[in-house]
């Protein structure tokens, strides 16, 4: 029987990806596919470590990188002890995954000049009523 994933990898990453974007800390999740799961510690928008299956820091990065997808959550201000075997590079994560943090879209202010007069009205000119032709109804 086959199994389909929630999400893929690369939907995967990219909430990571929006996780660290926003400077979050706490505890990345992932349910893997293959009945296998991975945890990321992220300190401020940080990867600071990673565990995956019995592998741990970048070799568990590297053997994330074999599934086809899963689920994911994040527990923010969750903080799971780590061995420090796990510990990560941030930088070389972020290159071994292939994503870049994915900064929150800042609203665009627009500032308008302070004293702009209000527009003036256009009148049109009154006609003397000469040649003038109003028609009611029909023919």
């Amino acid at each position: 029987m086959e199994r389909h994933s929630p999400l893929t990898l690369d939907q995967i990453l990219t909430q990571l990806a929006n996780v660290l974007g926003h400077k979050q800390t706490g505890t990345f999740y992932i349910a893997t596919d293959n009945n296998t799961s991975c945890r990321f510690a992220v300190n401020a928008g940080k990867l600071t470590h990673c565990t995956h299956r019995r592998d741990q820091g970048a070799a568990a990065l590297r053997s994330l990188l074999d599934i086809q997808g899963g689920s994911c959550s994040f527990s923010e201000n969750q903080s799971i002890p780590f061995r420090a075997e796990a510990m990560v590079d941030h930088q070389a994560s972020l290159d071994c995954l292939g994503i870049q943090p994915i900064m929150p879209v800042k609203p665009v202010v627009v500032r308008l000049p302070v004293n702009i007069p209000p527009p003036k009205a256009v009148v049109a000119p009154i006609s003397s009523g000469v040649n003038n032709h109003f028609y009611r109804g029909g023919g």
